[in-house]
C-alpha cells in the first residue's frame, strides 16, 4: 500500500459485521432439527460497523451498507441485544422466525441499503402473505424485533396502512382422544424412565415446556413414607413462562415413573433440575436445565422410537385442558393443574374465589385419581351400594399405595365404629 492511497482514504476496509461468521442454533433450521449446542447467551455481540476509533458509522452511510448481509451475523446482535430483556425461549422462536424470512427472501443477497427502502417493506409484505392471517400477530412481533435490533433499521410496515385489522390468533383444536391414547398405549412400555417421564409430565399435565425444563427436586412433595405425592411450584420463583403457579397432585403413573427415574438419575439434589439436559446420544448433564429447543428434540425422538402420529407438547395442553373440562374440575383446580392463573379471565368471582392448595390437590384427586390419561381406559364397574365416601376414599389411597396396610385396616375400622354409633345401616355385600 502507498502513501498516497493511505492519505486518500481509498483503501477498502471492510466492516467486521460483515467478515465475521458465526452459527446459532443451526442454519434455518425448525423446531426439533439437530443444531448447535450453544445457548443464546454464548454469541457475543458484533457491531454493524465501526471505524478504527470504536466508533459507530451511520447504518446508513457507512460501508456497511454496500455488503450483503449475513443471517447469523443479524441473529448474533439481536440475541446479544435482547438477553436481559427477553427470555431465552423467545429469543430462539423469534430467531428462527427471522430466519426462515431470511431464507425465503435469500437475505444474504442483499444489503441494508436496500432494505431501509421501498424494498424492505415489499419483502416483508410478501412473505406476510405466505402465511394464514390469523398467525400474523406472533409472527410480526418476532420481524419487528429482530429487524430494529438485529438490523438496526426502523419497521417499515405502518400497522394502519400496511396490516389493517388483523384477527385474533387462531386457537388449536383438542386433539382427538385416539391420537393420545395412542402414544399411552406404546408409551406404557417404554423401558426408558427419562422417556417415560417426559411423556407422562406433558400428557398428565399438559405442561408447557418452560415447566418441564425449570422443574426442581424440592418442588416434589413426599408423603411420610418418602414416596412423591404432588408437585408444587411457584412460577416467579421456579422462572416458568408466566408467574402462575403449578399445584399437581401426581398419578399413579407419574409417581412410578419419577419414582423410577430418581433410582437411576445421576444426581438427585433439591436444587437440580428433574429432568436435567441429555444429549441425542444420551448423556446427562444434572445441573443443565433443558431448553425448549432441546426438549423438542428429545419429545420427537419418542415420536419416532414408536412411529407415533404427530402430537405435540402444545396439542397436550389443549387436550388436558378438555379433559379437566370432562371431568368436572373446577377453574382452580385446572389451572393448578396446567399452570394456568385461574383469575386470568377477569371475572370477579375468579379473582375472589382462591380455595387453599391442599384443597385443589384433593379435588384432583378425586375428579382424576388416575390422571387425565386415566378417562382414557374403560370405565371399571364397582359395587357401592351402601359404602360410605370415606371408605371409598380410604380404599383408593390404599390401592394408589398413598397409605399402608396397617392404616387401611385401622381407617376402615374406625368408620365402622362411628356408623355403629350413629346407628347407620352397615354395609351387607
Amino acid at each position: 500500500m502507498s502513501d498516497r492511497e493511505r492519505d486518500s482514504c481509498t483503501v477498502f476496509k471492510p466492516s467486521e459485521f460483515h467478515v465475521k461468521v458465526g452459527a446459532e442454533i443451526g442454519d434455518h433450521s425448525v423446531p426439533g432439527e439437530e443444531h448447535d449446542t450453544r445457548g443464546p447467551g454464548d454469541a457475543g455481540q458484533i457491531p454493524l460497523g465501526t471505524d478504527e476509533g470504536g466508533k459507530a458509522e451511520d447504518s446508513l452511510g457507512s460501508e456497511a451498507g454496500e455488503f450483503a448481509l449475513r443471517t447469523e451475523d443479524v441473529l448474533r446482535r439481536f440475541t446479544e441485544s435482547s438477553r436481559a430483556r427477553l427470555r431465552p425461549e423467545t429469543i430462539v422462536r423469534y430467531c428462527w422466525i427471522f430466519r426462515r424470512l431470511a431464507k425465503t427472501v435469500r437475505l444474504e443477497l442483499l444489503t441494508r441499503r436496500q432494505l431501509a427502502g421501498p424494498r424492505g417493506r415489499r419483502i416483508l409484505l410478501e412473505h406476510l402473505e405466505r402465511i394464514p392471517r390469523p398467525s400474523w400477530r406472533p409472527i410480526l412481533a418476532a420481524l419487528k424485533a429482530v429487524w430494529t435490533i438485529g438490523l438496526d433499521l426502523p419497521w417499515p410496515l405502518d400497522s394502519k396502512r400496511d396490516l389493517g385489522r388483523l384477527p385474533p390468533i387462531r386457537r388449536r383444536e383438542s386433539p382427538p382422544d385416539e391420537r393420545v391414547k395412542a402414544w399411552a398405549d406404546a408409551l406404557v412400555h417404554e423401558s426408558d424412565p427419562y422417556g417415560r417421564l417426559l411423556w407422562l409430565l406433558v400428557a398428565q399435565h399438559g405442561w408447557r415446556p418452560s415447566h418441564v425444563c425449570r422443574l426442581k427436586w424440592h418442588h416434589v412433595r413426599l408423603n411420610s413414607a418418602g414416596r412423591p405425592v404432588a408437585i408444587v411450584a411457584d412460577g416467579t420463583e421456579a422462572g416458568f413462562k408466566t408467574s402462575a403457579s403449578v399445584a399437581a397432585r401426581l398419578a399413579p403413573d407419574v409417581v412410578e415413573a419419577l419414582e423410577a427415574w430418581r433410582r437411576v438419575a445421576p444426581k438427585v439434589l433439591p436444587e437440580l433440575p428433574i429432568l436435567p439436559w441429555r444429549s441425542y446420544a444420551g448423556r446427562i448433564e444434572p445441573p443443565k436445565e433443558h431448553d425448549s429447543q432441546s426438549l423438542w428434540v428429545a419429545w420427537r425422538r419418542l415420536r419416532k422410537k414408536w412411529d407415533l402420529p404427530a402430537l405435540r407438547p402444545v396439542d397436550l395442553r389443549h387436550w388436558c385442558a378438555t379433559a379437566c373440562r370432562r371431568a368436572g374440575l373446577s377453574k382452580q383446580a385446572s389451572a393448578c393443574l396446567m399452570g394456568h392463573d385461574p383469575a386470568a379471565g377477569g371475572a370477579m368471582r375468579d379473582w375472589y374465589d382462591r380455595p387453599h392448595i391442599e384443597d385443589m390437590l384433593a379435588e384432583q384427586a378425586e375428579r382424576l385419581p388416575r390422571g387425565p390419561l386415566g378417562l382414557l381406559e374403560p370405565a371399571a364397574v364397582m359395587l357401592a351400594d351402601g359404602v360410605p365416601k370415606e371408605a371409598a376414599e380410604v380404599l383408593r389411597a390404599y390401592l394408589a399405595e398413598e397409605i399402608g396396610t396397617f392404616e387401611l385396616a385401622t381407617s376402615l375400622e374406625r368408620i365402622r365404629l362411628k356408623m355403629g354409633r350413629e346407628g347407620a345401616p352397615r354395609f351387607e355385600p
